[in-house]
């Protein structure tokens, strides 16, 4: 788009052509911005010659080019960047110390002379947001040096050891690709104490048993769990999401995500959103990871506040299918909406889940959100013993996924009314393959691996 302005005030020799002249127009400018790609920026002044076309972008355009960049963007601020300084009382340097930024990359953000990316934005806004994750941060990079060198013997388990060997889904972790694939009682010690950093099995099982107690973990009570199987698979989740880079945790942007997340729900192919969900809830201030499922967890999912600023959902997709994808994620969603206040703070462990109120909660707050209750009783009072295409239609008219409907449908009634045999048959309710659960799995492996370096 071309506007060209007349102000022969502001016209001046074309240095180009030397026969034009260049006069102040408004155009939109297309240019490359990283994390952006191709931006096209609206209502831009420059100044094209009337003879060659030449183009010359002044200090106007510039401002303008960078505002608007800033803008969609979101990039971090000088004042933001300044007062996250003077909150902390640091200098530059030791900013670039904690954060590990480089003291010349922060001068240069400070100064308004260099944009700072999303990822880097979106760290400091957390840091600027929560005290608590500065402090974890500034401990852990200040205090690097200091930290002792992990020792492990490499002998064979001891008799405890043994015991807690036993407990282990060994072969979950090797698939994932977190441990090397052995038969040896040895290797595996060694294998599991380096990757939780702990001297022996009995500092692996404390890490397991921590990560399972401050977690708010939806589990199935009717089948055998043990708290070091359950452990080190919220473990996992925890160590894979602490590489992922969120907003500050924010309920209102969360309840916001909920409206949107209902969109995807209508789609048959949960692979093929995820991206789109984990975004979703990134921009809320929520890391979502997928851990399949360890032998006597009996977990589906999981969730915690990190920080203030920063929550987790681990999703197991242990039944790999498409209802029970959004409703084991709307359940988690449902506690950081209603229960989860503090970091840290967790629902304790309940012998069944009916007896326990929150899960409770979280339940019905998650099938609401998904399924409108006055919508499934108009529904439930029409088709007491709906068909296949009935459960389709009413899926359709309220924009979400038919196998949701049946399984909220079927809750209600405390039995199966509508038969997931029939479904299935008519391709309306979607499986997720064991591959590709284990293709999610291991993009969590690589994160708890490569940490910081992802």
């Amino acid at each position: 788009m071309k506007n060209k302005q007349k102000d022969e005030a502001n016209d001046f020799p074309c240095f180009q052509c030397e026969k034009g002249t260049m006069q102040l127009v408004y155009e939109d400018f297309e240019t490359e911005a990283p994390d952006l790609g191709s931006v096209s920026v609206p209502h831009v002044p420059l100044h094209r010659c009337n003879q060659c076309d030449c183009v010359v972008v002044g200090d106007e355009g510039g401002e303008a080019i960078d505002a608007y960049l800033d803008k969609i963007s979101e990039a971090i601020t000088p004042k933001e960047i300044q007062a996250f300084l003077d909150k902390y009382g640091i200098t530059q340097k030791e900013a670039a110390e904690i954060t590990g930024y480089g003291e010349k990359n922060i001068s240069r953000w400070l100064r308004g002379h260099m944009r700072p990316s999303k990822s880097v934005s979106n760290n400091l806004r957390t840091l600027l947001a929560s005290r608590e994750a500065f402090e974890i941060l500034r401990k852990r990079n200040w205090n690097r040096e200091e930290s002792p060198k992990l020792h492990i013997e490499d002998r064979q388990p001891d008799e405890e050891e043994k015991k807690i060997l036993s407990f282990v889904d060994y072969r979950v972790m090797v698939e994932m690709g977190l441990v090397k694939k052995s038969q040896s009682p040895k290797e595996k010690r060694s294998e599991l104490c380096q990757l939780f950093k702990a001297p022996n099995l009995q500092g692996v099982e404390k890490a397991a048993q921590g990560a399972w107690e401050k977690m708010a973990a939806y589990q199935d009570t009717s089948q055998q769990t043990n708290p070091i199987s359950a452990g080190m698979w919220c473990w996992i989740g925890e160590q894979a999401a602490a590489s992922i880079t969120v907003e500050p945790f924010d309920r209102d942007k969360l309840d916001s995500a909920v409206k949107r997340l209902r969109e995807y729900t209508q789609h048959d192919d949960v692979l093929k959103i995820i991206p789109e969900v984990k975004e979703e809830l990134r921009k809320a201030g929520v890391a979502l990871v997928f851990v399949p499922i360890m032998k006597q967890s009996a977990l589906r999912g999981c969730t915690k506040l990190m920080t203030p600023a920063k929550a987790v959902i681990v999703h197991g997709l242990k039944y790999r299918n498409h209802a029970q994808f959004w409703r084991v994620l709307f359940h988690e969603i449902g506690h950081l909406m209603l229960h989860l206040n503090k970091a840290g703070e967790s629902i304790t462990d309940y012998e069944n889940q009916k007896d326990d109120q929150r899960e409770q909660e979280a339940d019905q707050w998650a099938d609401g959100k998904l399924v409108a209750s006055d919508e499934l009783t108009r529904f439930y009072v029409r088709h007491q013993k709906p068909h296949c295409w009935e459960v389709q239609n009413f899926a359709r008219s309220i924009k979400t996924h038919p196998a949701i409907v049946a399984e909220i449908f079927n809750k209600r009634a405390q039995r199966e009314v509508i038969q997931y045999s029939l479904l299935r048959k008519n391709k309306l309710y979607p499986s997720i393959s064991e591959g590709d659960v284990k293709k999610l799995g291991k993009d969590s492996a690589t994160r708890v691996i490569l940490g910081d370096l992802y």
